[in-house]
């Protein structure tokens, strides 16, 4: 929210990191509140979010604060209490929304100021997309970095009053900002309601009209198909071997420049150059990440992002979404390098997934977790020793790089604040271990496996119970589809295909409802749980990713009709809309295109939409319009942009791969283990002229190949390889 004298009452700023509610530009004298009296709805006086699914809301049953749903009801019940909405907006995903609630909860007298002035409203940003895509533009409008959770002072007609994005620091801080703010805050709307009331609207329409900016031609790339091959030049110019960094990414696991870097690699249509630029980047990368201590060796877990400079001290924070997020990547890097330990970790990371994240339907559960503390996560050489028998501790040591006075770079913890502490990454491959042991890896194997166990068990033990996340995910559940089609064609395990099949008939017989998705298996009002439209984009990737590896047409026709309902709830004139109309409750043309928590919408329905259309199954026009487009801040900012980056590459530059009839089982399965989402795959029509068993191949200059073998496939698709 600005602070001229359009928002009038309430422009914010922020001095010292706190909110600062602006006087209104000139005095005016104190309000007559007239009309009825007020009225306080009894569901105002309990709180309504217990029965709710979703972690976000589990963790607060039991909050003596009234918390209330999302939904337009309750903004009714505002109204008629005359009261101002105060919304916590918290990702399940970003778990420090715990103690900042946990803290509210626990002073009484903010409890009772909230529920006595306010109408406490909680809402779930992951399941409520849009209103976690606003949290990134409300940050930007006060200059704040984006941190979660976020507070915000909403009028009865829904519109922002106020808001200040939280970080948890020391003890009391959360307590300092409500007060300070809610002074500020409800000052302004005891003294004339009317008056924010109004001027709250203005502002909202403000911003209705720049997000409605964001979508002007002037935004999209003029030449997508060069604009891509630019993305991928700078991409490349952000990583700098010698101080092995890599710009631009922040301290998260860089999943998506990763998947974007080995798709170019892949890709036998760019330039040589650009492919060898990005394969070489991705090898520097993976010599970076792997043997990190970002992968856990005792569960075989990823953690999501970093502490400091380095890979070497992980934020010990994971959830089920990213992880099976980074086994796709993982698996595109083993396709494009052959890079054997890329293929142990993803693994690594799906059976960790499957152990963790499983929930009692066989779906799974999004299972955000962190910890605080790092001190339980690390280890001293003595705790190693104590654990385990003399001559295992002697190689865990020397294999995960464990000192004396600690492993952790001085950038990581320059006031030696875990002095002694080391983190656990195995530098040494199980091949190298066994080799150093003269063993076998075949023979060396229950060694290390009894190790692990056993420091496992220490680990666990000193960390205490932790509760497990039962709720099935249906973003979770959809994008593990998509990691066992990938581990399928990464290892040609048909266990992996089998599982990928039977999960998406689960979830589809879950999360479904006619032609509708819902986030949770439990309905409730579609403001809180409907599917919004990035669901409806990586049900359809889940889908496809099955088409690709079984030829099953069942699962093309399930993604054609959620095209066509996609095309149904989420096209409104030139916006591909987040929300669906019957969900809506902030009147805000939110759309998904830059990466601020994951994935886009707009990447996940462009990508989709070129893979119907490659097997004859296009998009209404006005939805298929809307996907052909790519940002053009893509080619200067394309850590934002990655998945968008990709479609294009898809679009513009893989070959069509027309499959006839009758193949040669070897060439069969060459076929189905294709790197997905990487070619236009469709079944050869009359029209196509593809004798039986053979394989037709179209590249960018329009010239055919045919395929007989399986090397002739890989000759034309894979030439790297």
């Amino acid at each position: 929210m600005n602070s001229t004298c359009i928002s009038r009452l309430v422009g914010a700023a922020v001095v010292g990191g706190m909110l600062v509610v602006g006087s209104a530009c000139r005095k005016r004298p104190p309000a007559v509140v007239g009309g009825p009296p007020s009225t306080v709805a009894s569901e105002l006086k309990f709180n309504g979010v217990a029965a709710l699914p979703g972690s976000v809301y589990a963790s607060q049953a039991n909050s003596p604060i009234h918390w209330q749903p999302w939904s337009k009801a309750v903004f009714e019940h505002a109204k008629a209490a005359k009261r101002l909405v105060f919304m916590v907006i918290a990702m399940p995903q970003h778990t420090a929304f715990r103690k900042v609630l946990s803290e509210m909860a626990g002073d009484a007298a903010m409890v009772a100021l909230i529920n006595e002035q306010y109408v406490p409203v909680l809402v779930d940003g992951d399941a409520a997309r849009e209103i976690g895509l606003l949290t990134a533009d409300l940050a930007a409008e006060i200059k704040r970095p984006l941190e979660m959770p976020m507070l915000v002072w909403l009028t009865p007609d829904a519109n922002p009053v106020a808001w200040i994005p939280v970080s948890t620091g020391r003890a009391g801080a959360i307590r300092d900002l409500f007060n300070k703010s809610h002074a500020m805050v409800n000052s302004n709307w005891v003294n004339d309601p009317e008056y924010m009331v109004n001027n709250s609207a203005l502002d909202n329409q403000g911003r209705r009209d720049r997000l409605a900016r964001r979508r002007h031609v002037d935004q999209t790339s003029k030449d997508p198909a060069a604009d891509s091959i630019k993305a991928i030049r700078q991409l490349v110019s952000l990583y700098d071997p010698g101080s092995r960094s890599f710009d631009e990414t922040g301290g998260q696991f860089p999943s998506g420049a990763i998947d974007a870097l080995a798709s170019a690699a892949l890709n036998p249509e760019l330039p040589k150059d650009i492919r060898s630029l990005s394969l070489a980047t991705l090898q520097e990368l993976m010599t970076d990440l792997l043997p990190s201590a970002m992968f856990d060796p005792l569960d075989g877990g990823l953690f999501l992002s970093r502490r400091g400079a380095t890979w070497a001290f992980p934020a010990f924070e994971r959830d089920a979404n990213s992880q099976s997020r980074a086994i796709i990547a993982l698996l595109r890097v083993y396709a494009a390098s052959a890079n054997p330990l890329a293929l142990e970790r993803a693994l690594g990371v799906l059976a960790f997934v499957e152990k963790a994240y499983a929930t009692h339907d066989g779906l799974f559960a999004l299972g955000a977790t962190s910890s605080s503390h790092a001190k339980p996560w690390l280890w001293s050489v003595e705790e190693i020793q104590k654990t385990l028998p003399p001559q295992d501790a002697a190689w865990w040591i020397a294999a995960t790089g464990m000192r004396g006075l600690g492993n952790l770079p001085a950038e990581d913890d320059p006031t030696r604040e875990f002095f002694r502490g080391n983190t656990l990454g195995l530098v040494k491959s199980m091949t190298q271990i066994a080799t150093d042991l003269g063993l076998t890896p075949e023979a060396f194997k229950p060694r290390f496996e009894t190790a692990r166990k056993m420091l496992l068990k220490a680990r666990d033990e000193r960390m205490g119970a932790v509760t497990k996340d039962d709720t099935a995910h249906a973003g979770t559940t959809f994008r593990m589809v998509s990691a066992y089609a990938a581990a399928y064609g990464a290892t040609g395990d048909p266990a992996f295909r089998d599982k990928a099949v039977a999960l998406l008939g689960r979830a589809r017989q879950a999360f479904a409802d006619g032609p509708q998705l819902w986030m949770y298996t439990t309905k409730t009002a579609p403001s809180i749980s409907a599917g919004r439209a990035f669901l409806y984009g990586l049900a359809m990737q889940a889908a496809l990713d099955l088409v690709d590896i079984t030829g099953d047409d069942s699962w093309l026709a399930w993604a054609d009709d959620l095209a066509s309902t996609s095309a149904e709830r989420f096209v409104e004139k030139d916006c591909l809309k987040e929300c669906p109309d019957n969900a809506k409750v902030l009147d805000l043309p939110i759309s998904d295109r830059v990466m601020v928590f994951d994935d886009t919408t707009a990447g996940l329905i462009s990508s989709a939409e070129c893979r119907l259309a490659a097997r004859k199954r296009p998009l209404v026009e006005a939805f298929s319009r809307l996907a052909l487009t790519l940002p053009r801040l893509a080619a200067e900012k394309p850590v934002l942009h990655t998945d968008q980056i990709q479609a294009m590459l898809l679009r513009h530059y893989a070959p069509l791969v027309m499959i006839g009839k009758e193949l040669p089982e070897p060439l069969q399965a060459t076929v189905d283990r294709l790197p997905l989402r990487l070619f236009k795959l469709r079944a050869a029509t009359a029209e196509d002229a593809v004798p039986a068993g053979a394989v037709k191949i179209i590249v960018s200059d329009g010239s055919a190949r045919m395929a007989t073998t399986p090397q002739d496939l890989r000759d034309v698709l894979l030439p790297s390889r």
